[in-house]
């Protein structure tokens, strides 16, 4: 979906930049963008160069699995509003074999072709800043994830994902969250099998911590989720959210 004027001084207010840059960098690359909405339950399979560039979450959550070159592992990272990912050649940053988006949500997404990045590198040095600033802010949770996998117990593993769900997903104001999402990729998220995470789940359903209706988790008592993460020491990244 093209960009109209309107709109586009919409963004502009609307980007959270992860690094200050130019007004007019700014609107090139928004104006070299374009709009895309995908439905939740949608399953995208990235594979080709079409479908490579940066991509920014207007709204709407989503997993990114990336495969590794052995073909033996994914490793998965979730994406909210106002995250930045980018998938292509520039600085030669195609990650590893692929890349997969399974959508938690109905979500918008501000999208640059690859085609469109590499032309900007040649006129835009700013681009440079930007790619460094989002490849920062989406390496160092993934460094963070690896410690906590070795580190901690499973049921912090499947805390740390219930919020980090919930900070992508909830707008807390007096409600019961109610997270959008399966065992199975709640497991993907925790790097645990879905066995283990059922048994976790059952156990925190059993302390009041949470209630599970199908497709879907309820977080009962925030506060004592975020308690089990108090001493997780989350350097990089803590999703820990609060009620209202």
């Amino acid at each position: 979906m093209s960009i109209s004027n309107l709109k586009i001084a919409e963004l502009l207010n609307e980007v959270c930049w992860p690094c200050d840059l130019s007004d007019e960098f700014k609107q090139t690359i928004v104006q070299a963008g374009m709009i895309v909405k995908r439905q939740q339950g949608y399953y995208h399979l990235t594979s080709d160069l079409t479908n490579d560039g940066l991509f920014y979450l207007l709204e709407g959550s989503v997993i990114i699995s990336i495969r590794t070159s052995d073909f033996d592992h994914f490793t998965y990272k979730l994406l909210g509003k106002g995250d930045f990912l980018y998938y292509g050649k520039l600085m030669d940053y195609r990650l590893q074999e692929s890349i997969n988006a399974d959508f938690l949500q109905d979500t918008t997404f501000l999208k640059v072709t690859d085609t469109h990045m590499l032309e900007l590198a040649s006129t835009q040095p700013e681009i440079y800043k930007l790619m460094f600033s989002i490849l920062k802010q989406n390496t160092l949770p993934l460094v963070q994830k690896g410690i906590l996998n070795q580190k901690f117990s499973i049921p912090i593993k499947v805390a740390f994902a219930l919020l980090d769900v919930a900070s992508k997903q909830v707008d807390i104001n007096g409600v019961t969250p109610m997270l959008t999402i399966t065992q199975q990729q709640l497991a993907n998220l925790a790097d645990v099998t879905r066995p283990r995470v059922n048994v976790v789940l059952n156990e925190f359903a059993n302390q009041g911590l949470v209630e599970i209706v199908r497709r879907k988790i309820y977080l009962l008592n925030v506060q004592g989720i975020n308690d089990l993460l108090i001493n997780a020491n989350l350097t990089f990244y803590s999703p820990s959210i609060t009620e209202q």
